[in-house]
């Protein structure tokens, strides 16, 4: 794995460089500021499997870095994972908003970053053969019943919503706050539960469309705060919202069939769908196995919901 790793700080990059050799990592590359970085990723067939990203630096710190980097078509799916000093919860909440896959905070445990450094890259890898079968279905416009290599249980990314992020890096933002940021926000998921039918009746471009105007709508019925979503599967979707929002789940609930209509047009027309929320989890954890927990409690909420469904079509 050919890694890019970018600190202002020489004694820092000397330690990753070794801490990775150690690893096995032996093709490692420096940079000493963002715009270095920068310069390296743009000179033609320089291509790396991972970047590990500095937060505070001068003229360019970490977090701009991280949104010009996913501006490349070539680093779309790139693991980033910041690894700095700083822990407070807008610095998290700005990287993973900008495209980072993981936080690691200074000083960090060895094990712990070559276990971060493996899952990213594992999942990178899963996120570019995933969005190839979704593109070739969708050329052919292939039914499901056909394409056994796609799923309903399987996550998608709607990386062209905002506030969406990929379902991996959502754990770990989920794992930061919960662990780092204890009740700093809560979590509620929202089952659209049309989507079983659609999946077996559409090919991939229409049910990528109708869960993108799902997605839209979860997003849209709330406009208080800061939000954060995913795409878990089973047409269930996942929200962070800052704790101070004041969230009730009727009030969520409630706007969705409308907020589809308003976006949807005809194009629900005939469509089962219907909407299940969840109560609101407050995300405090003490390990990562406690804050994944919680995205699991979440959704089984969502979908054992049924008395607070809100249906349309």
């Amino acid at each position: 794995m050919r890694i890019l790793a970018v600190d202002d700080d020489p004694s820092i990059l000397e330690l990753l460089d070794k801490v990775l050799d150690a690893f096995g990592y032996k093709d490692v590359v420096t940079a000493r500021s963002g715009r270095e970085a920068i310069e390296i990723l743009s000179r033609p067939n320089e291509a790396f499997d991972c970047l590990l990203l500095d937060v505070q630096m001068p003229q360019m710190n970490g977090i701009t870095l991280c949104e010009e980097v996913r501006k490349l078509p070539e680093h779309t799916y790139t693991p980033i994972i910041m690894v700095t000093a700083m822990v407070q919860k807008e610095y998290i909440d700005e990287a993973f908003g900008v495209g980072a896959t993981d936080y690691v905070t200074k000083p960090f445990e060895f094990s712990d970053l070559k276990q971060r450094l493996s899952d990213a890259y594992r999942m990178a890898a899963e996120r570019r053969a995933a969005i190839e079968v979704l593109e070739a279905e969708a050329d052919f416009e292939l039914c499901f019943d056909n394409s056994p290599d796609v799923r309903l249980s399987d996550p998608q990314c709607f990386g062209e919503l905002p506030g969406f992020i990929g379902l991996a890096e959502f754990e770990n933002y989920v794992i930061q706050l919960s662990t780092m940021h204890s009740k700093a926000a809560k979590l509620v998921a929202v089952k659209c539960t049309g989507a079983e039918q659609i999946y077996k009746t559409s090919t991939v471009s229409e049910f990528r469309s109708a869960m993108t105007l799902a997605g839209t709508a979860v997003l849209s019925a709330n406009q208080e705060g800061r939000k954060v979503a995913t795409y878990w599967g089973n047409g269930v979707f996942l929200v962070i919202y800052d704790n101070q929002v004041n969230l009730r789940v009727d009030q969520l609930g409630a706007p969705l069939p409308e907020a589809l209509k308003d976006i949807s047009g005809d194009a629900t027309s005939g469509r089962p769908f219907g909407f299940q929320v969840s109560e609101e989890v407050i995300l405090k954890a003490k390990t990562k196995m406690e804050a994944l927990f919680l995205i699991d409690k979440a959704v089984e909420m969502a979908e054992m919901s049924e008395g607070r469904a809100a249906s349309i079509g």
